[in-house]
């Protein structure tokens, strides 16, 4: 699932959208920098990787006129000395994809390497996290007072769970809570959390009718979106309904970051999100990239998630 977020982070998650002009978000003032983009997951296989370059603030994004081509990129896990090559696929400029792909293994520092047709070197370590659980996954009542009932998993019944009487979820019906080791993602050697909501289905209709929305207000409403950096120390973290505008499928998934990852979402500027808050420090002025010869993310988290089904509200 993250590979669908990247989260073009991911189109969510280091708020960094394929939408968003990068030259804008990452470096106005520098243009032709190399900016990279790419996540492991614990336990997903290598994800695609997008290279490109920042525009000049007048320019319009667009991955042909951004996208970095021919570069030489690999990935090694350092502990086992496996090396992952990359190619770019000439249709997609600047996206490029792994021959021989593995799981992301926990706990594993794994190095990113790029060298442009010009020469240019890019670099770049993460460490992954350790494998995340959450232990159980409640609905509560509106107030949030009161365990409605407990949901079903995906290693229960795999994509047969948002189809489980439990997981059938009437819009506002309550809230659903994440329950997990408390103290904080140093739990599984991760360093903050976030929070992610997609909604799975391309055509489903409109769970919301505020009577101050235009059409074209529907049109805007995003089908996916995440989190600031979440610290939950005391093991929990719940859904807003005010995240959710669809009818259908949804995924709710928690993800334990790496220094990486998170220390470009704290200093990243938030576009409003789903608002699910549990903001942990102030953000600074400009965004922290662990790139060398670049910017951008080379990060990693481990994750967990629950699929349910939001019915409309009778």
């Amino acid at each position: 699932m993250l590979a669908a977020v990247t989260l073009s982070l991911l189109a969510f998650v280091a708020a960094c959208t394929p939408e968003r002009d990068e030259s804008s978000l990452y470096a106005p003032q520098d243009i032709g920098v190399l900016v990279i983009d790419a996540v492991l997951v614990v336990d997903e296989t290598e994800p695609l990787i997008r290279l490109s370059r920042t525009l000049a603030p007048d320019v319009p994004f667009t991955q042909e006129a951004a996208g970095e081509t021919g570069a030489d990129i690999y990935i090694q896990n350092m502990s086992t000395g496996e090396i992952y090559y990359y190619y770019d696929l000439m249709d997609e400029p600047g996206i490029y994809y792994a021959t021989n792909v593995s799981p992301i293994t926990p706990e594993t520092i794994y190095e990113l390497w790029v060298r442009t047709t010009d020469g240019e070197i890019l670099s770049a370590v993460t460490t992954t996290p350790a494998r995340i659980e959450v232990d159980q996954w409640v609905l509560l009542d509106p107030t949030g007072t009161t365990e409605l009932r407990e949901l079903k998993t995906f290693a229960e019944y795999n994509d047969d769970v948002y189809f489980q009487p439990e997981n059938q979820i009437t819009y506002a019906e309550g809230l659903i809570e994440a329950r997990f080791a408390a103290g904080g993602a140093e739990n599984y050697a991760g360093i903050g959390y976030q929070l992610a909501l997609f909604s799975l289905d391309p055509d489903a209709d409109y769970v919301i009718d505020p009577p101050f929305f235009e059409e074209d207000d529907f049109e805007d409403l995003p089908k996916e979106g995440s989190s600031p950096i979440v610290e939950a120390l005391d093991g929990t973290a719940r859904l807003p309904w005010f995240g959710i505008y669809f009818e259908g499928r949804h995924d709710y998934e928690i993800f334990a970051l790496d220094q990486n990852w998170y220390d470009l979402v704290r200093t990243t500027p938030q576009d409003g999100g789903l608002g699910f808050g549990g903001n942990a420090g102030d953000g600074v002025d400009d965004p922290v990239f662990r790139v060398d010869g670049g910017i951008g993310l080379f990060g990693s988290a481990s994750s967990d998630k629950v699929g349910f089904y939001i019915l409309p509200a009778e």
